[in-house]
C-alpha cells in the first residue's frame, strides 16, 4: 500500500475506482488498499461463526410457492445490486420477513463481500443481544455504554439482525432511536433486519384478505408464532421509527416457508 493513499494516482485517496459492468457503472476497491487490510476488518466485524460462510451465490431460492420464489430472486438479485453500486448508494437496505427466509444470510453475506472486495469498515450486531450487553453495563463494570455504542454507530456500514425483537420497553425505544438517528444523521449506510412487516399478518392457516380486515388479537401465544404476525413494524418499534428507516432503507420483504424447519439451513451454505 502507498504510504500516503492520498497519493494515489488511480483514486485520488478516496479508495475506490469506478468501472462499468454489463453497462452499469459500480465502485470497486482500488489497488492502493492493501489485502491485509481486509482481513483485519473482516476479523473486526463480529461476524458470528454461523454466519461466516454466507455469500450471495449461496442464497438458495427454493420455496414451494412461485410468488415466494420471485421475491426471493429478487432479494438475491437487489443484494447483489447494493454490493455492486456501494458507496454510491443513497439507502441502505431493510430486509422484511417470516423467520427462515433468509434475511440474515443476505444481509451478512453483502457485509461480508463490502469488506473483502471494498475495504468497507463494517459491523454485524443483533439487537437482542446489544440490548443485553448495555442492561450488564450497568452495574459498573465491563464495557461502558459508550464503549458498546460506538462500534455501533461509528462504522462504515453495520448490519442490525432482529430489529424489532425482544421485549420493548421505552428504553430499548429510546437506545434504537439513538442508534438509528445517530446513523441517520451522519448519513451511514445500516442494513437491517426484521421479522415483521408493515402490514397485519394471519396466523396459519388464515388468509391475508382476513388480515386486510383488521389486526388479529389472539390469546394464544403458543400458535407458531401467531402473535408476532398480528403486529406490523410499527407496532414493535413506534411510528416514528418506522418513518425514520422509510428515510433510511428501500425494503426487501422475504416469504416463504421456514428454510430450518424443513431440514435445510442456509446459514454456512457455500457456493
Amino acid at each position: 500500500m502507498l504510504a500516503n493513499a492520498k497519493d494515489c494516482p488511480i483514486c485520488g485517496g478516496t479508495g475506490f475506482t469506478i468501472e462499468r459492468r454489463e453497462g452499469v457503472e459500480v465502485a470497486v476497491r482500488c489497488s492502493c488498499r492493501h489485502d491485509g487490510r481486509s482481513e483485519a476488518l473482516l476479523s473486526a466485524a463480529r461476524i458470528p461463526p454461523r454466519y461466516q460462510h454466507c455469500t450471495v451465490e449461496g442464497f438458495e431460492v427454493w420455496s414451494a410457492d412461485v410468488g415466494s420464489r420471485n421475491l426471493q430472486s429478487m432479494a438475491k438479485r437487489r443484494t447483489r445490486e447494493f454490493i455492486d453500486c456501494y458507496p454510491r448508494l443513497e439507502k441502505g437496505l431493510l430486509y422484511m420477513g417470516s423467520v427462515g427466509t433468509g434475511k440474515t444470510h443476505l444481509a451478512v453475506a453483502a457485509l461480508k463481500e463490502l469488506i473483502a472486495t471494498k475495504a468497507t469498515q463494517g459491523i454485524y450486531a443483533n439487537f437482542l443481544e446489544l440490548v443485553q450487553q448495555l442492561q450488564m453495563s450497568f452495574d459498573g463494570g465491563g464495557t461502558s455504554r459508550e464503549d458498546i455504542l460506538r462500534p455501533v454507530t461509528e462504522a462504515d456500514l453495520v448490519v442490525l439482525d432482529e430489529l424489532g425483537a425482544g421485549r420493548l420497553t421505552e428504553w430499548v425505544r429510546d437506545l434504537l432511536y439513538y442508534v438509528i438517528n445517530s446513523r441517520y444523521m451522519a448519513g451511514r449506510t445500516t442494513i437491517f433486519t426484521t421479522n415483521y412487516l408493515d402490514s397485519p399478518q394471519p396466523p396459519r392457516g388464515e388468509s391475508r384478505d382476513a388480515a386486510a380486515a383488521g389486526p388479529y388479537r389472539s390469546s394464544s401465544h403458543d400458535a407458531a408464532g401467531a402473535d408476532r404476525w398480528q403486529e406490523t413494524l410499527a407496532d414493535r418499534i413506534s411510528e416514528r421509527l418506522r418513518s425514520r428507516l422509510f428515510e433510511m432503507c428501500d425494503v426487501i420483504e422475504l416469504r416463504g416457508e421456514d428454510y430450518r424447519a424443513r431440514g435445510g439451513s442456509r446459514v454456512g451454505r457455500r457456493p
